[in-house]
């Protein structure tokens, strides 16, 4: 598996570096993405739609010909507005609609099985789990990278993926949806994989590769 994503690197990397210097994006690179600056989002099935391929393989990809008519407030995305619900508002599972938006998802589902559940105990259990998960998050006052969590992981793929659009701005991808949620509430720089960049947002790079 790590072989893919070297040479998926291997191409992108060098194609970025020989057309926009050595401070090019890099594929699956680290950002780090302050809470406070990330405003919208982009629902990764648009952007696949509009550009090809699957978003996560467009990882690092320089995008001159920006969407920004697919950008949309966290308002409108079903996940964010549901765990926000939970985390923020204590309202349970049920209250805040994840159990019957997952139940939905998986009734359409040609295959019957979405996000890995199958059954309403899944659906449950999946829950309980990332309630569990977000206890561990807030308890280390902090959000891990992959290499945290999978020391042999390579870069940071896998990791919620955030866009660098117009001018630096960082816009969410879609992908990562429930951990971008914890991410935002601790209201600290959280690691994220680097999604499509616009150029304008080039000079901007170096201050997403620190924490600090």
């Amino acid at each position: 598996m790590a072989l893919k994503y070297q040479l998926r690197a291997f191409w992108i990397d060098g194609y970025n570096r020989l057309k926009y210097g050595p401070q090019a994006p890099r594929y699956a690179e680290r950002i780090w993405v302050r809470p406070s600056e990330c405003q919208r989002y982009i629902e990764a099935r648009d952007l696949t739609d509009r550009l090809g391929g699957k978003v996560r393989q467009m990882s690092g990809k320089v995008v001159a010909d920006w969407p920004r008519d697919l950008e949309q407030p966290f308002a409108n995305h079903p996940k964010l507005t549901y765990c926000w619900a939970h985390w923020c508002d204590g309202k349970d599972w049920q209250e805040a609609g994840a159990i019957d938006f997952l139940l939905g998802k998986i009734a359409v589902s040609p295959t019957g099985v979405t996000d890995q559940c199958r059954t309403p105990e899944e659906v449950w259990n999946r829950y309980r789990t990332l309630d569990l998960i977000w206890e561990g998050v807030k308890a280390q006052g902090r959000f891990p990278t992959r290499q945290d969590l999978d020391p042999d992981n390579y870069r940071e793929v896998g990791g919620i993926l955030v866009h660098i659009g117009p001018g630096g701005e960082p816009i969410f991808s879609g992908a990562g949806c429930h951990r971008f949620a914890m991410a935002m509430l601790l209201d600290a720089p959280f690691p994220a994989q680097i999604g499509c960049v616009h150029p304008s947002a080039l000079e901007k790079l170096s201050r997403f590769r620190s924490p600090g």
